[in-house]
Protein backbone atom coordinates (compact mmCIF):
# COMPACT_ATOMS: atom_id res chain seq x y z
CA UNK A 1 0.00 0.00 0.00
CA UNK A 2 0.96 3.54 -0.45
CA UNK A 3 0.39 6.25 1.78
CA UNK A 4 1.30 8.94 -1.01
CA UNK A 5 -1.00 10.57 -3.66
CA UNK A 6 1.02 8.99 -6.49
CA UNK A 7 -0.48 10.82 -9.62
CA UNK A 8 -0.19 7.23 -11.66
CA UNK A 9 -2.24 5.47 -8.81
CA UNK A 10 -5.41 7.63 -9.22
CA UNK A 11 -8.02 8.81 -11.74
CA UNK A 12 -10.07 11.43 -11.16
CA UNK A 13 -13.93 11.51 -12.56
CA UNK A 14 -13.33 14.99 -13.91
CA UNK A 15 -10.98 13.12 -16.45
CA UNK A 16 -13.67 10.48 -17.34
CA UNK A 17 -15.94 13.29 -17.22
CA UNK A 18 -13.72 15.37 -20.39
CA UNK A 19 -13.12 12.35 -22.21
CA UNK A 20 -16.85 11.44 -22.00
CA UNK A 21 -17.68 14.76 -23.11
CA UNK A 22 -14.86 14.82 -26.39
CA UNK A 23 -16.64 11.38 -27.15
CA UNK A 24 -19.77 12.66 -26.63
CA UNK A 25 -19.59 15.28 -29.01
CA UNK A 26 -17.89 13.38 -31.75
CA UNK A 27 -20.98 11.27 -31.36
CA UNK A 28 -23.16 14.33 -31.81
CA UNK A 29 -21.66 14.85 -34.72
CA UNK A 30 -23.04 12.14 -37.45
CA UNK A 31 -26.04 11.55 -35.01
CA UNK A 32 -27.41 15.16 -36.09
CA UNK A 33 -26.43 14.24 -40.07
CA UNK A 34 -28.11 11.52 -39.89
CA UNK A 35 -31.00 12.86 -37.80
CA UNK A 36 -31.22 16.18 -40.55
CA UNK A 37 -31.45 13.29 -43.69
CA UNK A 38 -33.89 11.38 -42.33
CA UNK A 39 -36.23 14.49 -40.82
CA UNK A 40 -35.98 15.82 -44.37
CA UNK A 41 -37.16 12.95 -45.41
CA UNK A 42 -39.78 11.58 -43.03
CA UNK A 43 -41.21 14.51 -41.19
CA UNK A 44 -41.99 17.97 -41.58
CA UNK A 45 -40.14 19.47 -38.54
CA UNK A 46 -36.28 18.47 -39.79
CA UNK A 47 -34.22 20.32 -37.62
CA UNK A 48 -36.21 19.72 -34.50
CA UNK A 49 -35.87 15.82 -35.22
CA UNK A 50 -31.93 16.44 -36.06
CA UNK A 51 -31.13 17.91 -32.75
CA UNK A 52 -33.56 15.43 -31.07
CA UNK A 53 -31.26 12.67 -33.05
CA UNK A 54 -27.62 14.91 -32.25
CA UNK A 55 -28.62 14.98 -28.23
CA UNK A 56 -29.55 11.16 -28.04
CA UNK A 57 -26.26 10.24 -29.86
CA UNK A 58 -24.61 13.01 -27.55
CA UNK A 59 -25.50 10.96 -24.19
CA UNK A 60 -24.97 7.42 -26.01
CA UNK A 61 -21.58 8.20 -26.93
CA UNK A 62 -20.87 9.93 -23.11
CA UNK A 63 -22.85 7.46 -21.29
CA UNK A 64 -20.72 4.08 -22.83
CA UNK A 65 -17.67 5.63 -22.96
CA UNK A 66 -17.82 6.91 -19.25
CA UNK A 67 -19.00 3.66 -17.96
CA UNK A 68 -16.37 1.88 -20.41
CA UNK A 69 -13.74 4.30 -18.80
CA UNK A 70 -15.01 3.90 -15.29
CA UNK A 71 -14.59 0.41 -15.70
CA UNK A 72 -11.30 0.27 -16.78
CA UNK A 73 -9.99 2.13 -14.33
CA UNK A 74 -11.94 1.03 -11.19
CA UNK A 75 -8.67 0.86 -9.43
CA UNK A 76 -7.77 4.06 -10.15
CA UNK A 77 -10.71 5.56 -9.24
CA UNK A 78 -11.08 3.37 -5.81
CA UNK A 79 -7.57 4.92 -5.31
CA UNK A 80 -9.51 8.32 -5.63
CA UNK A 81 -11.99 7.97 -3.42
CA UNK A 82 -9.82 6.77 -1.04
CA UNK A 83 -7.28 9.66 -1.21
CA UNK A 84 -10.38 12.13 -0.72
CA UNK A 85 -10.85 10.25 2.47
CA UNK A 86 -7.03 10.07 3.67
CA UNK A 87 -7.15 6.24 3.57
CA UNK A 88 -3.56 4.74 1.96
CA UNK A 89 -3.70 4.11 -1.94
CA UNK A 90 -3.54 0.64 -3.61
CA UNK A 91 -0.93 -0.11 -6.16
CA UNK A 92 -3.24 -0.29 -9.18
CA UNK A 93 -4.52 -3.52 -11.15
CA UNK A 94 -5.68 -1.95 -13.98
CA UNK A 95 -3.11 0.16 -15.77
CA UNK A 96 -2.45 -2.55 -18.42
CA UNK A 97 -6.24 -4.46 -19.10
CA UNK A 98 -6.44 -7.13 -21.16
CA UNK A 99 -8.40 -7.75 -24.17
CA UNK A 100 -10.61 -10.20 -22.20
CA UNK A 101 -10.92 -6.81 -19.72
CA UNK A 102 -11.74 -4.52 -22.78
CA UNK A 103 -14.55 -6.85 -23.95
CA UNK A 104 -16.03 -7.50 -20.22
CA UNK A 105 -15.90 -3.68 -19.93
CA UNK A 106 -17.29 -2.84 -23.16
CA UNK A 107 -19.97 -5.25 -22.45
CA UNK A 108 -21.00 -3.58 -19.80
CA UNK A 109 -21.04 -0.55 -20.57
CA UNK A 110 -23.22 -1.10 -23.91
CA UNK A 111 -25.54 -2.79 -21.19
CA UNK A 112 -25.46 -0.05 -18.88
CA UNK A 113 -26.17 2.49 -21.76
CA UNK A 114 -28.84 0.47 -23.10
CA UNK A 115 -30.73 0.11 -19.82
CA UNK A 116 -30.72 3.86 -18.80
CA UNK A 117 -30.91 5.43 -22.34
CA UNK A 118 -34.03 3.35 -23.48
CA UNK A 119 -34.99 3.54 -19.78
CA UNK A 120 -34.82 7.60 -20.32
CA UNK A 121 -35.81 7.77 -24.28
CA UNK A 122 -38.13 4.95 -25.06
CA UNK A 123 -39.74 4.15 -21.88
CA UNK A 124 -39.83 1.01 -19.25
CA UNK A 125 -40.87 -1.25 -22.11
CA UNK A 126 -38.12 -0.61 -23.90
CA UNK A 127 -35.62 -1.21 -21.58
CA UNK A 128 -35.00 -5.12 -21.86
CA UNK A 129 -34.48 -4.77 -25.70
CA UNK A 130 -32.42 -1.71 -25.40
CA UNK A 131 -29.73 -3.43 -23.30
CA UNK A 132 -29.79 -6.58 -25.56
CA UNK A 133 -28.73 -4.40 -28.38
CA UNK A 134 -26.63 -2.01 -26.97
CA UNK A 135 -24.58 -5.03 -25.33
CA UNK A 136 -24.16 -7.05 -28.41
CA UNK A 137 -23.50 -3.57 -29.64
CA UNK A 138 -20.52 -3.36 -27.24
CA UNK A 139 -19.35 -6.88 -27.57
CA UNK A 140 -18.94 -6.87 -31.28
CA UNK A 141 -17.54 -3.61 -31.22
CA UNK A 142 -14.93 -4.28 -29.26
CA UNK A 143 -14.32 -7.60 -30.80
CA UNK A 144 -13.86 -5.95 -34.12
CA UNK A 145 -11.67 -3.50 -32.84
CA UNK A 146 -9.42 -5.95 -31.32
CA UNK A 147 -9.53 -8.06 -34.34
CA UNK A 148 -8.46 -4.41 -36.53
CA UNK A 149 -5.76 -3.85 -34.34
CA UNK A 150 -3.86 -7.37 -33.82
CA UNK A 151 -4.22 -7.56 -37.61
CA UNK A 152 -2.58 -3.46 -37.60
CA UNK A 153 0.20 -4.80 -35.23
CA UNK A 154 0.88 -7.67 -37.09
CA UNK A 155 1.66 -5.45 -40.46
CA UNK A 156 3.65 -3.04 -38.46
CA UNK A 157 6.11 -5.89 -36.80
CA UNK A 158 5.87 -7.35 -40.20
CA UNK A 159 7.42 -4.33 -42.26
CA UNK A 160 9.74 -4.02 -39.42
CA UNK A 161 11.51 -7.11 -39.67
CA UNK A 162 11.36 -6.41 -43.72
CA UNK A 163 13.09 -3.14 -43.25
CA UNK A 164 15.52 -4.62 -40.46
CA UNK A 165 16.54 -7.44 -43.76
CA UNK A 166 16.39 -4.20 -46.26
CA UNK A 167 13.13 -5.80 -47.77
CA UNK A 168 11.14 -3.12 -46.85
CA UNK A 169 8.74 -2.20 -49.10
CA UNK A 170 5.84 1.02 -48.91
CA UNK A 171 2.15 0.09 -47.87
CA UNK A 172 -0.34 0.26 -50.39
CA UNK A 173 -2.49 3.15 -50.08
CA UNK A 174 -6.26 2.54 -49.96
CA UNK A 175 -6.81 3.27 -53.41
CA UNK A 176 -4.29 0.93 -54.41
CA UNK A 177 -6.05 -1.72 -51.71
CA UNK A 178 -9.00 -0.95 -53.90
CA UNK A 179 -7.32 -1.05 -56.83
CA UNK A 180 -6.23 -5.07 -56.06
CA UNK A 181 -9.75 -5.83 -55.59
CA UNK A 182 -10.78 -8.51 -58.07
CA UNK A 183 -14.20 -6.12 -57.87
CA UNK A 184 -11.81 -3.30 -59.08
CA UNK A 185 -12.50 -1.91 -62.84
CA UNK A 186 -8.96 -0.68 -62.14
CA UNK A 187 -5.58 -2.32 -61.52
CA UNK A 188 -2.58 -1.23 -60.10
CA UNK A 189 0.95 -1.66 -62.13
CA UNK A 190 4.19 -1.03 -60.49
CA UNK A 191 6.82 0.60 -63.12
CA UNK A 192 8.49 -2.57 -64.63
CA UNK A 193 4.90 -3.92 -65.32
CA UNK A 194 3.90 -0.66 -66.85
CA UNK A 195 6.94 -0.76 -68.75
CA UNK A 196 6.21 -4.36 -70.41
CA UNK A 197 2.63 -3.27 -70.82
CA UNK A 198 3.86 -0.20 -73.38
CA UNK A 199 6.61 -2.23 -74.90
CA UNK A 200 3.75 -4.69 -75.98
CA UNK A 201 1.47 -1.70 -77.30
CA UNK A 202 4.63 -0.59 -78.82
CA UNK A 203 5.10 -4.01 -80.45
CA UNK A 204 1.54 -4.35 -81.78
CA UNK A 205 1.49 -0.93 -83.48
CA UNK A 206 4.68 -1.75 -85.28
CA UNK A 207 2.87 -4.62 -86.50
CA UNK A 208 0.14 -2.99 -88.15
CA UNK A 209 2.24 -0.18 -89.38
CA UNK A 210 4.29 -3.04 -91.29
CA UNK A 211 0.76 -4.68 -92.10
CA UNK A 212 -0.20 -1.20 -93.45
CA UNK A 213 3.41 -1.02 -95.35
CA UNK A 214 2.80 -3.92 -97.05
CA UNK A 215 -0.28 -3.57 -98.28
CA UNK A 216 0.64 -0.50 -99.37
CA UNK A 217 3.79 -2.11 -101.44
CA UNK A 218 1.08 -4.50 -102.72
CA UNK A 219 -1.50 -1.68 -104.14
CA UNK A 220 1.57 -0.04 -105.29
CA UNK A 221 2.77 -3.04 -107.20
CA UNK A 222 -0.91 -3.89 -108.26
CA UNK A 223 -0.71 -0.01 -109.56
CA UNK A 224 2.34 -1.05 -112.05
CA UNK A 225 1.02 -4.24 -113.29
CA UNK A 226 -2.58 -2.29 -114.04
CA UNK A 227 0.02 0.65 -115.58
CA UNK A 228 2.36 -1.56 -117.79
CA UNK A 229 -0.81 -3.89 -118.97
CA UNK A 230 -2.26 -0.23 -120.00
CA UNK A 231 0.91 0.38 -121.69
CA UNK A 232 0.79 -2.70 -123.41
CA UNK A 233 -2.29 -2.94 -124.42
CA UNK A 234 -2.18 0.74 -125.66
CA UNK A 235 0.69 -0.50 -127.92
CA UNK A 236 -0.96 -3.24 -129.25
CA UNK A 237 -4.45 -1.26 -130.58
CA UNK A 238 -1.36 1.25 -132.28
CA UNK A 239 0.00 -1.71 -133.65
CA UNK A 240 -3.23 -2.58 -135.12
CA UNK A 241 -4.22 0.98 -136.22
CA UNK A 242 -0.60 1.05 -138.44
CA UNK A 243 -1.31 -2.36 -139.79
CA UNK A 244 -5.13 -1.42 -141.25
CA UNK A 245 -3.64 1.57 -142.72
Amino acid sequence: MKNTRDPEQVTHPLDIAQQALVIAGASAIPGTAIGAFYGTLRTRTPVLFALVSGAQWFAIGGTFWSARTSILNHSGLLNWWNATRGVPLHSRTDLEPTLSDKVRASTIAGAFTGFNLGLLFRGPQNVIPGTIMFTLFGWAGQHGYNYLDAKNSAELREQAQLKAKGEDKPKDTLMQKIAKSKWSPMSVLSDEQYEHMLQEKLLKVEAEIALIDDRIQGFKKKAVELETQQRAKAQTEQEHVQVKK
